[in-house]
C-alpha cells in the first residue's frame, strides 16, 4: 500500500471541478433542474472523496520515525509496510494508509488513528451523526437505506 500523494488529490480534484461544469455547460440547454441537480450532487461527491484522500495525503501517515515509545517505556519499531484502514466518510470508502509500530507481544500502534481522531469503527463521525439523526425517526435499517439512496 502506498500512502496518499498531495499533488495528486490536488490534479485529480481540479479535474473533478472542471468535469462539473463542463457537464452543466453542456448539458443545461437539454436537461431540467431536477436532472442537472442530481448530476451536480454526484459530482460534488467524487469532489469530496478527492478532497478527503487530500486531506489524508496532507495529514500524512502517522510516521514518527523510526520507533515509538509508549508511556511504559516499551520502544515499539515501526515496521516496513503501510498498513490500511478502512474508513467511510459521507463521500465513499477510503483505505487509508497508515505507519504501524509493534513489538513482540503487544498489539500495533498507528499513531495516524490518534493524530486524525479516527473512529474507533470505520464509520466516520459525520457518517455516524447523520446515521443517528436519521434513527431518531425511522428503525435502523430504514435509515441505513435512506443514507445509501442519498449517498
Amino acid at each position: 500500500m502506498e500512502a496518499f500523494s498531495v499533488e495528486h488529490s490536488l490534479l485529480e480534484g481540479d479535474k473533478e471541478v472542471k468535469e462539473l461544469f463542463n457537464f452543466v455547460r453542456d448539458n443545461a440547454r437539454q436537461f431540467e433542474a431536477y436532472e442537472i441537480e442530481k448530476g451536480i450532487f454526484a459530482k460534488l461527491m467524487k469532489i469530496g472523496f478527492t478532497a478527503m484522500k487530500c486531506y489524508f495525503a496532507e495529514k500524512g501517515t502517522g510516521d514518527i520515525g523510526p520507533k515509538l515509545v509508549l508511556d511504559d517505556g516499551s520502544v515499539l519499531k515501526k515496521t516496513n509496510t503501510l498498513n490500511g484502514r478502512d474508513y467511510f466518510s459521507v463521500f465513499g470508502k477510503l483505505k487509508v494508509p497508515r505507519s504501524s509500530y509493534r513489538i513482540e507481544g503487544q498489539n500495533a500502534v498507528m499513531p495516524l488513528d490518534a493524530q486524525a481522531n479516527l473512529p474507533q469503527r470505520c464509520y466516520s463521525y459525520l457518517l455516524q451523526e447523520w446515521m443517528d439523526f436519521f434513527t431518531i425517526r425511522d428503525t435502523f435499517d430504514e435509515s441505513r437505506l435512506s443514507l445509501e439512496k442519498l449517498l
